[in-house]
Protein backbone atom coordinates (compact mmCIF):
# COMPACT_ATOMS: atom_id res chain seq x y z
CA UNK A 1 0.00 0.00 0.00
CA UNK A 2 1.77 3.41 -1.22
CA UNK A 3 2.12 5.71 1.84
CA UNK A 4 -0.27 8.61 2.16
CA UNK A 5 1.36 12.91 0.59
CA UNK A 6 2.18 14.73 3.48
CA UNK A 7 2.80 18.48 2.27
CA UNK A 8 3.63 20.52 5.38
CA UNK A 9 4.20 24.16 5.08
CA UNK A 10 5.56 25.58 8.43
CA UNK A 11 5.59 29.34 7.21
CA UNK A 12 1.87 28.67 6.14
CA UNK A 13 1.10 26.60 9.31
CA UNK A 14 -0.66 23.82 7.80
CA UNK A 15 -0.13 20.58 6.83
CA UNK A 16 -2.63 18.64 4.49
CA UNK A 17 -2.40 14.39 4.35
CA UNK A 18 -3.92 13.13 1.85
CA UNK A 19 -4.92 9.60 0.33
CA UNK A 20 -6.84 8.63 -2.84
CA UNK A 21 -7.61 11.13 -5.22
CA UNK A 22 -11.26 9.69 -5.31
CA UNK A 23 -11.25 10.88 -1.34
CA UNK A 24 -13.74 13.69 -1.28
CA UNK A 25 -13.69 13.70 2.87
CA UNK A 26 -11.70 16.10 4.56
CA UNK A 27 -11.34 16.03 8.44
CA UNK A 28 -10.23 20.12 9.66
CA UNK A 29 -7.79 19.59 13.21
CA UNK A 30 -7.16 22.93 14.46
CA UNK A 31 -5.14 23.54 17.93
CA UNK A 32 -4.87 25.57 20.75
CA UNK A 33 -3.01 28.17 23.01
CA UNK A 34 0.00 28.64 22.39
CA UNK A 35 -0.20 25.17 20.13
CA UNK A 36 1.52 24.56 16.62
CA UNK A 37 -0.17 22.97 13.57
CA UNK A 38 1.74 19.62 14.48
CA UNK A 39 3.26 19.59 17.97
CA UNK A 40 -0.48 19.94 19.43
CA UNK A 41 -0.93 16.74 18.09
CA UNK A 42 2.15 14.38 18.68
CA UNK A 43 2.20 11.50 17.02
CA UNK A 44 -1.14 12.30 15.44
CA UNK A 45 -0.51 13.26 12.10
CA UNK A 46 2.49 10.72 11.59
CA UNK A 47 0.50 7.70 12.61
CA UNK A 48 -2.57 9.01 10.40
CA UNK A 49 -0.21 8.77 7.48
CA UNK A 50 1.18 5.51 8.07
CA UNK A 51 -1.93 3.54 9.38
CA UNK A 52 -5.38 5.55 7.65
CA UNK A 53 -5.58 3.53 4.71
CA UNK A 54 -5.58 0.36 6.99
CA UNK A 55 -8.98 1.50 8.15
CA UNK A 56 -12.26 1.23 6.54
CA UNK A 57 -13.25 4.60 7.92
CA UNK A 58 -10.22 6.48 7.92
CA UNK A 59 -9.14 5.60 4.25
CA UNK A 60 -12.10 7.47 2.49
CA UNK A 61 -11.00 11.11 4.93
CA UNK A 62 -7.94 13.09 4.04
CA UNK A 63 -6.79 15.17 6.99
CA UNK A 64 -6.11 19.41 7.26
CA UNK A 65 -3.57 20.32 10.49
CA UNK A 66 -4.11 24.21 10.44
CA UNK A 67 -2.68 26.58 12.53
CA UNK A 68 -1.72 30.12 13.55
CA UNK A 69 0.44 32.16 15.66
CA UNK A 70 -1.15 32.52 19.17
CA UNK A 71 0.39 35.96 19.68
CA UNK A 72 -1.51 37.32 16.11
CA UNK A 73 -4.60 36.45 17.07
CA UNK A 74 -7.22 39.04 19.15
CA UNK A 75 -10.64 37.27 18.83
CA UNK A 76 -12.10 33.71 18.34
CA UNK A 77 -13.64 35.38 15.31
CA UNK A 78 -9.81 35.06 13.63
CA UNK A 79 -9.31 31.39 14.12
CA UNK A 80 -12.89 31.58 12.42
CA UNK A 81 -11.59 33.03 9.83
CA UNK A 82 -8.86 30.96 9.55
CA UNK A 83 -11.22 27.52 9.16
CA UNK A 84 -13.42 29.34 6.97
CA UNK A 85 -10.65 30.25 4.69
CA UNK A 86 -9.87 26.59 4.25
CA UNK A 87 -12.68 25.20 3.64
CA UNK A 88 -14.13 27.75 1.15
CA UNK A 89 -10.93 26.04 -0.80
CA UNK A 90 -11.78 22.75 0.12
CA UNK A 91 -15.19 23.15 -1.31
CA UNK A 92 -13.91 24.59 -4.41
CA UNK A 93 -10.64 22.09 -4.85
CA UNK A 94 -8.65 24.98 -5.40
CA UNK A 95 -5.00 24.57 -4.00
CA UNK A 96 -3.73 22.95 -1.67
CA UNK A 97 -6.50 20.76 -2.67
CA UNK A 98 -6.54 18.75 -5.79
CA UNK A 99 -10.13 17.54 -5.04
CA UNK A 100 -13.55 19.10 -4.10
CA UNK A 101 -14.39 17.92 -1.30
CA UNK A 102 -18.62 16.70 -0.41
CA UNK A 103 -17.99 16.03 3.42
CA UNK A 104 -16.20 17.90 6.29
CA UNK A 105 -15.25 17.05 10.53
CA UNK A 106 -14.11 19.71 12.16
CA UNK A 107 -11.96 18.88 15.18
CA UNK A 108 -10.56 20.86 17.84
CA UNK A 109 -8.26 20.79 20.81
CA UNK A 110 -8.56 23.95 23.91
CA UNK A 111 -8.19 27.57 22.47
CA UNK A 112 -9.12 26.25 18.87
CA UNK A 113 -12.75 25.00 19.96
CA UNK A 114 -13.52 27.89 20.67
CA UNK A 115 -12.24 29.38 17.01
CA UNK A 116 -15.12 26.05 15.89
CA UNK A 117 -17.76 27.16 18.41
CA UNK A 118 -17.47 31.34 16.94
CA UNK A 119 -17.43 29.60 12.96
CA UNK A 120 -20.43 27.25 13.25
CA UNK A 121 -22.39 30.53 14.48
CA UNK A 122 -21.24 33.38 12.25
CA UNK A 123 -23.12 32.78 9.20
CA UNK A 124 -21.24 35.37 7.18
CA UNK A 125 -17.98 33.17 7.32
CA UNK A 126 -19.79 30.01 5.97
CA UNK A 127 -19.15 28.89 2.37
CA UNK A 128 -22.61 27.90 1.22
CA UNK A 129 -22.42 23.96 1.70
CA UNK A 130 -20.49 24.16 4.87
CA UNK A 131 -23.51 23.27 7.13
CA UNK A 132 -25.14 20.66 4.78
CA UNK A 133 -22.08 18.93 4.08
CA UNK A 134 -20.87 19.02 8.28
CA UNK A 135 -20.50 15.55 9.01
CA UNK A 136 -18.80 15.72 12.69
CA UNK A 137 -17.76 17.99 15.56
CA UNK A 138 -15.56 16.92 18.08
CA UNK A 139 -13.79 19.16 20.61
CA UNK A 140 -11.13 18.37 23.33
CA UNK A 141 -10.48 19.84 26.45
CA UNK A 142 -12.80 22.58 24.79
CA UNK A 143 -12.66 25.79 28.02
CA UNK A 144 -16.33 26.34 28.20
CA UNK A 145 -15.72 28.15 31.34
CA UNK A 146 -11.96 30.01 30.67
CA UNK A 147 -9.40 28.81 32.55
CA UNK A 148 -8.28 30.37 35.89
CA UNK A 149 -4.44 29.29 34.14
CA UNK A 150 -5.35 32.49 31.48
CA UNK A 151 -4.14 35.38 33.41
CA UNK A 152 -0.56 33.97 32.82
CA UNK A 153 -0.78 33.77 29.79
CA UNK A 154 -0.83 36.97 28.47
CA UNK A 155 2.75 37.36 28.89
CA UNK A 156 3.20 34.89 25.99
CA UNK A 157 -0.04 34.31 24.25
CA UNK A 158 -0.59 38.37 23.78
CA UNK A 159 -4.32 39.56 23.52
CA UNK A 160 -6.16 36.23 23.31
CA UNK A 161 -5.07 35.55 27.01
CA UNK A 162 -7.88 37.81 27.75
CA UNK A 163 -10.59 35.69 25.85
CA UNK A 164 -9.51 32.26 28.02
CA UNK A 165 -9.85 34.30 31.27
CA UNK A 166 -13.09 32.38 33.07
CA UNK A 167 -16.17 34.36 32.18
CA UNK A 168 -14.77 36.96 30.34
CA UNK A 169 -16.43 39.03 27.75
CA UNK A 170 -15.85 37.07 24.35
CA UNK A 171 -16.75 33.90 25.90
CA UNK A 172 -20.13 35.22 27.47
CA UNK A 173 -20.60 36.72 24.12
CA UNK A 174 -19.89 33.39 22.04
CA UNK A 175 -22.43 31.77 24.68
CA UNK A 176 -25.10 34.51 23.88
CA UNK A 177 -24.74 34.28 19.98
CA UNK A 178 -24.39 30.16 20.25
CA UNK A 179 -28.09 30.61 21.89
CA UNK A 180 -29.41 32.95 19.59
CA UNK A 181 -28.66 31.38 16.45
CA UNK A 182 -28.32 27.49 17.00
CA UNK A 183 -31.90 26.93 16.69
CA UNK A 184 -32.56 28.11 13.25
CA UNK A 185 -29.01 26.52 11.84
CA UNK A 186 -29.41 23.63 13.56
CA UNK A 187 -25.28 22.54 13.19
CA UNK A 188 -24.30 18.74 13.49
CA UNK A 189 -24.37 18.05 17.36
CA UNK A 190 -21.20 18.94 19.31
CA UNK A 191 -19.09 15.71 20.95
CA UNK A 192 -16.95 16.85 23.97
CA UNK A 193 -13.98 15.17 25.01
CA UNK A 194 -12.51 16.08 28.75
CA UNK A 195 -9.87 14.86 30.83
CA UNK A 196 -10.46 13.81 34.65
CA UNK A 197 -6.99 15.24 35.01
CA UNK A 198 -6.98 18.81 32.85
CA UNK A 199 -6.19 21.23 35.01
CA UNK A 200 -6.04 24.07 32.62
CA UNK A 201 -9.98 24.08 31.67
CA UNK A 202 -11.59 21.43 34.25
CA UNK A 203 -14.03 18.62 33.68
CA UNK A 204 -16.89 19.05 36.46
CA UNK A 205 -19.80 18.85 34.68
CA UNK A 206 -21.33 21.17 37.06
CA UNK A 207 -18.74 24.27 36.16
CA UNK A 208 -19.56 23.61 32.49
CA UNK A 209 -21.59 26.17 30.78
CA UNK A 210 -24.21 24.28 28.52
CA UNK A 211 -23.47 25.82 24.72
CA UNK A 212 -26.53 25.32 22.62
CA UNK A 213 -25.84 21.98 19.85
CA UNK A 214 -23.53 20.27 22.13
CA UNK A 215 -24.52 16.66 22.69
CA UNK A 216 -25.89 16.23 26.41
CA UNK A 217 -23.12 13.70 27.60
CA UNK A 218 -19.48 14.61 27.55
CA UNK A 219 -16.90 11.95 27.25
CA UNK A 220 -14.59 11.87 30.27
CA UNK A 221 -11.03 10.00 30.41
CA UNK A 222 -8.04 9.71 32.27
CA UNK A 223 -5.83 12.59 30.80
CA UNK A 224 -4.58 16.18 31.21
CA UNK A 225 -5.08 19.01 28.79
CA UNK A 226 -2.27 18.47 26.41
CA UNK A 227 -1.80 14.53 27.00
CA UNK A 228 -5.30 13.67 25.44
CA UNK A 229 -4.49 15.16 21.93
CA UNK A 230 -1.32 12.94 21.86
CA UNK A 231 -1.10 9.53 21.30
CA UNK A 232 2.08 7.61 21.51
CA UNK A 233 0.54 4.53 19.55
CA UNK A 234 -1.85 3.47 16.80
CA UNK A 235 -2.93 -0.07 18.28
CA UNK A 236 -3.20 0.93 21.79
CA UNK A 237 -4.57 4.93 20.92
CA UNK A 238 -7.71 5.86 22.46
CA UNK A 239 -8.02 9.12 20.21
CA UNK A 240 -7.61 7.10 17.27
CA UNK A 241 -11.13 5.40 18.45
CA UNK A 242 -12.94 8.79 18.98
CA UNK A 243 -12.15 9.90 15.58
CA UNK A 244 -12.91 6.41 14.06
CA UNK A 245 -16.63 7.11 15.61
CA UNK A 246 -16.64 11.16 15.26
CA UNK A 247 -15.84 10.10 10.98
CA UNK A 248 -18.12 7.00 10.60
Amino acid sequence: MAQRGFQDRQGEHWTLINGSSANRRLAIFVHGFLGNHLTTWGRLPELLQLNADADPVLAAWDFLFIGYSTPDVVTYLDIARLISTQLDLACEGRPPFANKYERFALLGHSLGTLGIRQLLCAKALHHPEMLANLHSVLLFGTPLNGSRLAMFGGLFGGAIAKALEPRNPQLRMLHAWTESVYPSMNWRRVKLVLGTDDQVVGFDHGDLIKFAGDEPNHILWNFDHRSMVKPTSWETSTIRDLIVGALT
